[in-house]
């Protein structure tokens, strides 16, 4: 599997609260875009993604459980450094991971940061966007045009570091040499559209030039948010 991440604070915040992991030998990937102000949301996820990864172990066996045991941890830590110092009091974080095993892909998912699978045939969503648009959207109760500019689509209706009892989603699906395999904050989905992305990927060119490609969209558009990629070949 080839792989590269990139991440940019964009062109309006000072801070990147954005983190993300890549284990090309445990083919292992994660996102987490935190949230809580400056201290609070970078350490939310980075504490995130340094628990899921001390927690998962050897996740060949049980995959799903081990991943939801992984990210139920994180959550744990969370509000534990919350309750422990007030200047972290509140913060939280999403956390998008997918583990590409020899026989499925598995993703553990929480928030609006996503995860697709990409090849000649279209852009695959693996995961669900956990925020008020995104629930009236799965609804049916407003359009994917609406969605987009709806004035609560950073409401997060899930995350980590909100509740000690938190609703993680696991999915387990096929994949296939040759696809591509991108994970994303909404830094990325917020200002380039799925359309977009699945050009920019789709097309010609080495994943640097891909995700360049993708990169440099954000910045032409103004990168209000901290921006996070990661791009797969499989």
């Amino acid at each position: 599997m080839k792989v590269l991440g990139i991440t940019n604070p964009g062109l309006i915040r000072d801070n990147n609260e954005d983190c993300f992991f890549i284990n090309r030998e445990k083919r292992l990937l994660i996102v987490a875009d935190g949230m809580g102000g400056h201290a609070a949301g970078e350490e939310a996820s980075k504490l995130a993604v340094r628990t899921v990864v001390s927690n998962l172990g050897d996740y060949l066996n049980q995959p799903e459980q081990r991943i939801k045991a992984a990210i139920t941890a994180a959550n744990a830590a969370i509000l534990a450094k919350s309750a422990a110092n007030s200047d972290l009091n509140g913060m939280g974080t999403t956390l998008t991971l997918a583990a590409v095993l020899p026989d499925c892909l598995v993703t553990g998912h929480i928030g609006d940061s996503k995860a697709f699978l990409i090849d000649a045939e279209g852009m695959l969503p693996l995961t669900s966007d956990h925020s008020v648009s995104g629930q009236l959207l799965a609804l049916g109760k407003i359009t994917r045009a609406e969605a987009a500019c709806h004035p609560q689509r950073h409401v997060l209706t899930r995350a980590l570091g909100i509740d000690s009892c938190v609703d993680i989603e696991i999915q387990r699906g096929p994949w296939s040499p040759g696809q591509q395999l991108l994970l994303c904050s909404d830094g990325l989905t917020e200002v380039v559209s799925f359309s977009e992305i699945y050009q920019a990927v789709a097309g010609t060119g080495s994943l640097e030039e891909k995700i360049n490609s993708l990169l440099s969209l954000v910045m032409e558009r103004g990168a209000p948010d901290n921006v996070t990629i990661i791009l797969a070949q499989l």
